[in-house]
């Protein structure tokens, strides 16, 4: 009985999920048949029923910011609050109001400050935002009530973007609906919401003071675009551009600014359920529609673009579903970011190792390797760590030169193997283009003797000629009957001419072909032509010689092309072999390096790490 409710519910599953496909239901439908029973719930999360539907049709628009709550943690943020106190109460303290609908009051000066000059700048062509509506001052009670709450990240321009948004999107979305906000005001979910992608999703590093993560988004970005749009990574680098200037405002606004707003909330439906991995994925797929304006512009026309079309010309983007299709096809994971994440520590910790001047390029993605510090200090530790790392050099050195010297070894014995294999190919050549004139002339000469034959045995046959010759044959009762009988049987063992298809076959033919014109039968048949028809057996005659003399030349070749196989087999097996065996010694070689390097980037980073540790304990003493 189990094991057919447990088929029912598999089955229904596999229906659902091509619902969900065809997006015809949403994340709230999902959920209530999760809701069902455990069984049905457990199919739903092991084919990733959910994240499915909002790939497809993205969370449905009246719980959008329920779900958006969900998938950021709010509710653990929540319980950090004071006890006895309510999620309002916690958010009027922190803007500094005593009901929502008071103006906070922000300084002329400080964070504050930054505050309100950036309020007038946040969408000042929006009606919500304008002097008549409400958006600036629910907006700046929002950004006062995070900057305040959290001090460590204070306030950052493009935060501001993030705010306005969400405000005007859940102002859009209450005029048309009812929406379903877990019962927190619109100025608390944007709060909470802003808190949740600083403390959740990595935003904190790119809103604090400087930036200090801006660099590491813009680093794995050029990375993931060199390896889906090398052309577009090359054209940037000819003409001196850097992708920072045009993904720094993408990340730092999530995109608010660049992207209409049924799209945006679509996007941010992923970036609250996969972070950072879907920011990638859609910056990718804008500049894949970026990607052929851009191809065909230089230094100063990017510049003047990006600078006059703060949309980049996004307005007309493809349909939000279409749009997150695309981006969802570029594949970014968790564990490949984690990968590039690796390769810029190795890079930075190599840059410190190096102490050599800086690029513009490493300035701006390593911009921490700027901070001199005690430069004393910092030479003596760097001293310290080469040393210790040189034994790694001078060990796979030792290894690599013996194998190098293998593998030249093997190269030199390779391309012997190669030269001989490229002669005896030469010499096959030559001998099987001779081998197949002379088989040809062979078959044509033997054609030809056929088609004499048989005309020499009718015009012996005919009346005219056995009337002239009857007085001849006196003592034979019907020589020309004794003749057709004879010619008749030779015409019958005439062997048909097989097709010629490759060389090996043309070697069988030319060896077991009969020679038929030289074979007792035919001889005994060309004395009696002599008598009935003497100028077409002398003919016949000379053919037979034209044959023998051919044959002279064909069965020599033929034994010479059959040994040039033979030696060309055997070259063709030598020379895989070398070949087998220097890949093995390369791949030998490139183990030992790619080991050595591991080890050795490893031992760096220990030795790295014991160093800011003992500074930083330094500094504290």
């Amino acid at each position: 009985m189990t094991s057919t409710a447990d088929t029912v519910h598999a089955l229904f599953a596999e229906a659902v999920a091509v619902i969900v496909r065809r997006g015809w239901i949403q994340t709230d439908t999902v959920e209530a048949i999760a809701a069902v029973d455990k069984s049905l719930r457990s199919l739903v999360e092991r084919q990733k029923l959910r994240r499915l539907a909002v790939w497809i049709s993205g969370f449905p628009d009246a719980s959008r910011f329920r779900y958006w709550l969900q998938a950021g943690d709010v509710a653990t943020l929540i319980k950090d609050i004071p006890k006895g106190m309510s999620s309002r109460d916690f958010y009027l303290r922190k803007a500094d109001i005593k009901k929502l609908e008071d103006r906070a009051i922000l300084k002329a000066t400080g964070v504050e400050g930054e505050i309100d000059r950036d309020i007038e700048r946040t969408f000042p062509n929006d009606r919500f935002f304008s002097d008549d509506g409400d958006g600036k001052r629910l907006l700046g009670n929002v950004l006062k009530a995070v900057a305040l709450y959290a001090d460590d990240v204070g306030y950052c321009q493009g935060m501001n973007y993030v705010v306005a948004s969400l405000l005007l999107v859940m102002k859009d979305a209450e005029n048309t609906m009812a929406l379903n906000l877990d019962n927190f005001s619109m100025q608390e979910v944007a709060f909470w919401l802003t808190l949740a992608l600083i403390r959740r999703k990595g935003m904190d590093e790119l809103w604090k003071h400087k930036m200090p993560g801006l660099s590491r988004c813009i680093f794995l970005f050029q990375q993931l675009l060199k390896q889906h749009f090398y052309d577009l990574s090359a054209h940037f680098r000819q003409i001196g551009m850097h992708s920072s200037i045009m993904v720094t405002q993408w990340f730092v606004t999530v995109f608010a600014r660049v992207l209409d707003t049924q799209t945006l909330v679509r996007v941010w439906d992923l970036v609250f359920m996969d972070g950072w991995k879907a920011v990638y994925r859609v910056a990718l797929a804008l500049i894949a529609r970026l990607r052929p304006t851009l191809l065909a512009m230089d230094l100063e026309q990017c510049s003047e673009f990006l600078r006059w079309n703060p949309k980049l010309g996004l307005e007309t983007v493809l349909s939000p579903s279409i749009f997150l299709e695309h981006a969802l096809s570029y594949k970014v994971t968790r564990f490949s970011l984690k990968q590039l994440e690796e390769e810029r520590h190795l890079e930075y910790l190599r840059l410190r190792l190096q102490q050599t001047p800086l690029s513009e390029e490493h300035r701006l993605l390593f911009p921490t390797l700027q901070q001199d510090g005690d430069i004393s200090a910092k030479k003596k530790a760097l001293e310290l760590i080469r040393s210790k790392l040189e034994r790694y050099d001078t060990d796979v050195a030792s290894d690599t030169i013996v194998l190098q010297n293998k593998i030249e070894a093997a190269e030199k014995a390779h391309a012997s193997t190669m030269s001989v294999c490229y002669a005896i190919a030469y010499e096959l050549s030559e001998s099987t283009i001779e081998l197949k004139e002379r088989i040809e002339i062979k078959r044509r000469l033997r054609a030809k003797f056929r088609s004499r034959l048989n005309t020499a045995i009718n015009e012996a046959t005919t009346s005219s000629s056995a009337n002239a010759s009857a007085p001849r044959f006196t003592m034979w009762g019907n020589p020309f009957e004794f003749l057709n009988e004879r010619m008749a049987s030779c015409l019958d063992r005439l062997p048909l001419v097989s097709k010629w298809l490759d060389t090996e076959h043309e070697l069988h033919v030319a060896n077991i072909e009969t020679d038929i014109e030289n074979d007792e039968e035919t001889q005994r048949t060309l004395r009696h032509l002599e008598m009935l028809v003497p100028h077409l057996t002398a003919e016949l005659r000379l053919l037979q010689r034209s044959i023998a003399y051919n044959e002279r030349f064909l069965q020599p070749l033929l034994q010479r092309t059959r040994l040039l196989q033979r030696d060309a087999e055997l070259a063709r097996i030598e020379v895989e072999e070398a070949q087998v065996f220097k890949d093995r010694l390369a791949d030998q070689l490139l183990q030992i390096m790619l080991t050595s390097e591991k080890l050795k980037n490893k031992r760096m980073q220990q030795l790295f790490a014991e160093v800011d540790q003992n500074g930083s304990m330094k500094s504290k003493t």
